[in-house]
């Protein structure tokens, strides 16, 4: 049996909060194209209070030219495939988690 990964809300909300800054899209604009009913939703997903349904992370992932990994780990973390040792910043507890996971994503993936 696969262990679950344990996820940070908290975490996925600042980084899809920075993605949608990035993109310069309101909250207004996000929560429009998600078709929600207010804003509260989009806020609640961006502070961790919420994690988006699953049709709601697809969406975001598309308007925001988002992976997954994007959204889990950030994309200022996202490591070199390529090489073959990790760099010293990703020695810290969270990259290793984001890794362990992205791995494993990619297995089931392939599988």
């Amino acid at each position: 049996m696969i262990d679950r990964t344990d996820y940070d809300a908290r975490w996925i909300g600042r980084n899809l909060k920075r993605l949608r800054i990035q993109k310069k899209l309101t909250v207004d604009e996000v929560r429009r194209y998600l078709g929600v009913g207010s804003v509260q939703a989009v806020y609640k997903y961006e502070s961790g209070k919420s994690y988006p349904p699953s049709d709601a992370m697809f969406a975001l992932m598309q308007l925001y030219e988002a992976d997954l990994f994007d959204i889990l780990c950030g994309r200022e973390n996202r490591p070199v495939i390529t090489e073959a040792e990790v760099p010293g910043k990703w020695r810290r507890i969270r990259a290793k988690q984001c890794l362990s996971f992205y791995r494993g994503y990619i297995g089931r993936r392939a599988g």
